[in-house]
């Protein structure tokens, strides 16, 4: 799933000084909290898949593409196609190499000893802080039908990492057979490290395959 980025202070106070949901954005509200806890935004709950996020700026030029193999959120490997840099994480270890396949070489250790709970309570807190939801419902997108959904989230800080959090603008299109996300587009990237609000843009092109498997190296 996904890179960390926060808000600023004067969206904050936008979003503070706007007027109460209605009925119908309350609705969608806690259908998308839902989907985050067990349902298609869940990664705990995404089958093995391998996807591409193409990061463009603003005028749509892009700057670089991240391929990802994904066995759960604990087994990953992800890096910058082509660059010949990139890295394996299982667990709390992590590894580097020339290519998705390796070979690989280990890392040091900078992830939290208990990555799962430290990714949950990050799901926790975006869910807390779900604010601009939208369900427009089936949309179509380059031929396919999906349901969309569209919200702004962000993580709170984390004084274990020096008060970082992040944040961004996601519009999520499912596939409604599968209950699975096919695409997801960020930006409004926002974060306790960055200075403004970045209109970059995001696209991840989701590819299921049973068949990925991550394992410990040698």
């Amino acid at each position: 799933m996904p890179k960390p980025l926060a808000h600023a202070a004067a969206c904050l106070l936008v979003l503070s000084l706007a007027p109460p949901a209605t009925a119908q954005d309350t609705t969608c509200h806690d259908r998308i909290a839902a989907m985050m806890q067990g349902g298609a935004l869940d990664a705990f709950q995404r089958p093995p898949h391998r996807f591409s996020n193409t990061v463009t700026d603003p005028e749509g030029t892009v700057r670089y593409v991240f391929d990802t193999l994904w066995d759960t959120p604990a087994r990953s490997v992800s890096g910058i196609k082509d660059s010949g840099n990139y890295t394996m994480v299982i667990d709390s270890d992590s590894w580097f190499g020339p290519s998705l396949t390796g070979p690989w070489t280990k890392a040091p250790n900078q992830l939290p000893p208990d990555r799962e709970a430290f990714q949950r309570k990050q799901v926790a807190q975006m869910v807390a802080n779900l604010t601009d939801t939208a369900c427009p419902g089936a949309v179509e997108v380059e031929g396919m039908t999906y349901e969309a959904v569209t919200y702004f989230t962000k993580t709170d800080p984390d004084d274990s990492m020096g008060g970082a959090w992040f944040g961004a603008l996601n519009t999520v299109y499912i596939d409604p057979k599968t209950d699975q996300v096919m695409r997801w587009e960020m930006t409004d990237f926002v974060s306790s490290f960055a200075p403004e609000v970045s209109k970059d843009r995001h696209l991840q092109i989701f590819t299921y395959d049973p068949a990925i498997s991550i394992e410990r190296p040698d």
